[in-house]
This record gives C-alpha cells, sequence and structure tokens, in this order.
C-alpha cells in the first residue's frame, strides 16, 4: 500500500514539473506578449476606411517610429486597427489618429497625435470621432476616368444646344451664360477624344508606378541613407574646421608669447640664407668640381703604401728636376772589394 502511494506520488510530481517547464518555454516564446514585460502597449483605433494600412506599417508619434500595426480587420460599419505603442508613450484621451501617406508612392503610416489630461489605458479604443481616413489620388484617378469613359459626349453635346435653343428668348444675362454653356460643351466634344487619350496615358502611369513601388521604395531609402552620411560627413568635416581653427589660434599665441626669442633667432637665420644666397653660384661651382677631385684622389692614394704629389708653378720645374731626379732615380752601382 505504501509503495502504491509513493509510485502515485512521484506520478503526479513528474506530471506537475512537465506541465511547469511547459508553461516556462511558452511564456519565453511568447516574451514580448506578456503584459508585465513587454514594453509596448496595444490599443485600437477605428477608421471609416483602411486607405491602404498594412499590418507590419509603422506606427508614427512627433516623427519618431514608436510601434507597428498589428492587425486591421472589419468592425461592423468600421475598420479596426490593431497597433503596439513603445517609446514610452502615453496617450491621453483626447489622442487623435490619421492615416498618412508616407511617401510619393503611397505607402502609409498611422500618425498619433497625443492629447487630453486622463491618460488611455492599454487596449483603450479610438472612436471614428478621433480617426481621419486619408485620401486616396489612385482611386480618385480611376473612378475619374470610369466615369468619363462613360459620357455620351455627343448626346451631352445636343442635350446643351437644345437647352442653348429653348432659352434663347431669355434676358441677355441668361442668354450669355446658356451660350458659354453651349460654347463649353462643344469644345469638350471637340476634345473628347484628347481627353479619353490623356485619362487613359494617366491609368498607365498610375499602373506603373503600382508595379514598380517596391523599387520605387528602396530608391527612396537608399537616398534618404546616402543623405544621413552626407550629413554625418558633413558635421566630420565642421568638426576638422574647428580643430584646426583652435590650432591657429594656439600657435598664434604660442607666436605672439614666445616673440622676444624668435625674432632674434629669425633675424639670424635670414642672415644665414642671406649669405648662401649670395655664395650660392660659388658653392654649386665647387660641389660640381668636388667629384672629380675625389676621383683622382682616390686613384693616387690607391696606388700603394705612399703617393707622389705635384704642386704646380710653386717652384721652377727646370731648378727641382734634377734634385727630383736624384732622389727618385736607380742607386749607384757598388764596387766590390780587390777588384780592378
Amino acid at each position: 500500500m505504501n509503495r502504491n502511494t509513493e509510485t502515485r506520488n512521484v506520478f503526479r510530481a513528474g506530471l506537475l514539473g512537465t506541465a511547469l517547464i511547459g508553461l516556462v518555454v511558452l511564456a519565453t516564446l511568447n516574451i514580448d506578449s506578456l503584459p508585465f514585460l513587454s514594453s509596448h502597449s496595444t490599443y485600437r483605433a477605428l477608421f471609416t476606411d483602411s486607405g491602404g494600412l498594412h499590418t507590419g506599417d509603422v506606427v508614427e508619434v512627433a516623427g519618431v517610429d514608436c510601434g507597428s500595426v498589428r492587425h486591421v480587420a472589419i468592425d461592423h460599419a468600421a475598420v479596426a486597427v490593431e497597433f503596439d505603442l513603445g517609446c514610452g508613450v502615453r496617450l491621453g484621451s483626447d489622442t487623435t489618429a490619421r492615416i498618412v501617406t508616407a511617401t510619393v508612392l503611397g505607402a502609409r503610416h498611422l500618425r498619433l497625435q497625443p492629447a487630453g489630461r486622463h491618460t488611455l489605458r492599454p487596449g483603450s479604443t479610438l472612436g471614428l470621432d478621433h480617426t481621419t481616413s486619408p485620401y486616396n489620388l489612385n482611386d480618385a484617378l480611376t473612378d475619374l476616368n470610369d466615369t468619363a469613359g462613360n459620357i455620351d459626349t455627343a448626346q451631352l453635346s445636343k442635350a446643351m444646344q437644345v437647352l442653348a435653343g429653348t432659352l434663347q428668348r431669355t434676358p441677355d444675362d441668361l442668354r450669355a451664360a446658356v451660350d458659354g454653356v453651349g460654347r463649353l460643351s462643344a469644345t469638350i466634344a471637340e476634345r473628347d477624344q484628347q481627353l479619353r487619350d490623356l485619362l487613359e496615358h494617366a491609368g498607365r502611369v498610375t499602373t506603373v508606378l503600382a508595379q514598380r513601388s517596391g523599387q520605387l521604395d528602396t530608391l527612396v531609402v537608399d537616398a534618404n541613407t546616402v543623405l544621413g552620411e552626407l550629413q554625418s560627413r558633413r558635421e566630420a568635416v565642421s568638426t576638422l574646421f574647428g580643430n584646426v581653427s583652435k590650432l591657429a589660434e594656439q600657435l598664434r599665441g604660442l607666436v605672439h608669447d614666445n616673440q622676444a626669442q624668435l625674432g632674434p633667432t629669425l633675424d639670424k637665420v635670414d642672415a644665414v640664407l642671406a649669405v648662401l644666397n649670395k655664395n650660392n653660384a660659388n658653392i654649386s661651382a665647387a660641389i660640381a668640381r668636388l667629384g672629380p677631385y675625389m676621383t683622382e684622389l682616390g686613384e693616387a692614394v690607391a696606388s700603394g703604401p705612399f703617393f707622389n704629389s705635384y704642386i704646380q708653378n710653386l717652384i721652377p720645374g727646370q731648378l727641382i728636376a734634377p734634385y727630383v731626379d736624384a732622389a727618385l732615380g736607380p742607386p749607384a752601382p757598388t764596387i766590390p772589394q780587390g777588384g780592378k
């Protein structure tokens, strides 16, 4: 009996430990969703139209990205947008939300304007009276193209002409207005094909822009990156200029403080430079002739343990030649003793 009880206790402890470990793993995988650990708060906003807003779009507060759109769904006669908000922002009771166009290609952002004395709790909903839907230019152009394409311009021109004929006996002011309307209808009828071509080209342009929106978005983002890098380089150059200016000020101060010592030194340097400039030709000639002289001197010295030298024009040659020959000539022969 005791053994069965111990087995049941071990089995219950194992189940309890397994469930606890599963809960810890589940909480770890969804840590951002835990309200007491997540730094983001979730809110909802109701709009009359989604305006092209999608899940993952940026949530802006005062021009700063502080969150993202989590979900967009239909809520009865409105569109409910659920979004996360971080950056430590707290929304007031009079906060307004707008779906705005972030780029020229039609990318959408959710822009918030916090206001109000009372703080909204996470999970609160901004009603339709606090939200604004955007104006979609592409949809407007498409509707205009469809509407204009369904107009029977010939029938409209006939109707205007009949109206003008009917009101011919009206007062002058009204007749002039009707005549203007008739001329307007005639102009529209004459330019019908051109207007159709214009609207068709506009539709093609919007189609191409919609197809290339991703590439153009990338181009705009890269341009922003390049501009940011240029801005940082400009700041670095400005800092360099400031440091060079400070160095110049320090050098001026150094020269001013040591002017009494530097003045005489610079004067002496100028005197030495003047002497060198004055004897520049002589120094150049001496350097040019020094090479051959050193070559000849090296050859003379390298001939043996001694070398001959000759100083020209010191003593006439005819006077010193016999003495030189006697000194350098061969020795006289030795006569052996007892010889005849």
